[in-house]
C-alpha cells in the first residue's frame, strides 16, 4: 500500500503532522465534497493520487483537552470559521513530534520521536 500524505496538527502549540487519519462525518452540514467546478474555480485539480485515498488533508487541533477540525484540503472544505469539535473521532493519534528530516510527509521511517494520543468522542483520555 502507498504511504499516505499526513494528516496536520496543532500540538502544545506548534504545528507538526501525524499519521493517523481520522474519518470525518458524511453528513455533517459543515463539510462539503466539492464538485469538480468548484475545485477547478479554486485553479487546482481533483485529487487523483495513490498518497491520498481518503480525498483531503485535513488540520486539526488538540486545545484544551479537545479535538477540533479546523480545515480540509483537496477534495473537500470545512465551511465556516469556527473550529468544529470533533466529537465523532474515538481514536489513538500517532502525532509526529520530532521528523527524521523535513520534506514530504508521508508514512513512518521508524525514527521519529511519536506521541499517541488517545480520543474519545473528540475528548483527550490518555497520552503515551
Amino acid at each position: 500500500m502507498t504511504h499516505q500524505l499526513h494528516e496536520n496538527i496543532m500540538y502544545d502549540g506548534r504545528e507538526k503532522t501525524m499519521f493517523s487519519f481520522p474519518g470525518i462525518p458524511e453528513d455533517h452540514p459543515r463539510i462539503i465534497e466539492l464538485t469538480d467546478k468548484q475545485i477547478w474555480a479554486k485553479g487546482e485539480a481533483r485529487m487523483l493520487s495513490s498518497a491520498c485515498w481518503r480525498g483531503y488533508v485535513g488540520t486539526w487541533e488538540i486545545k484544551d483537552g479537545r479535538l477540533y477540525l479546523l480545515k480540509l484540503e483537496r477534495d473537500y472544505e470545512l465551511l465556516g470559521d469556527e473550529p468544529l469539535f470533533a466529537d465523532w473521532v474515538s481514536e489513538e493519534l500517532t502525532i509526529i513530534v520530532e521528523p527524521v528530516f523535513e520534506g514530504l510527509k508521508v508514512g513512518l521511517y521508524g525514527h521519529e520521536t511519536i506521541e499517541k494520543v488517545s480520543i474519545k468522542r473528540g475528548l483527550v483520555v490518555g497520552q503515551r
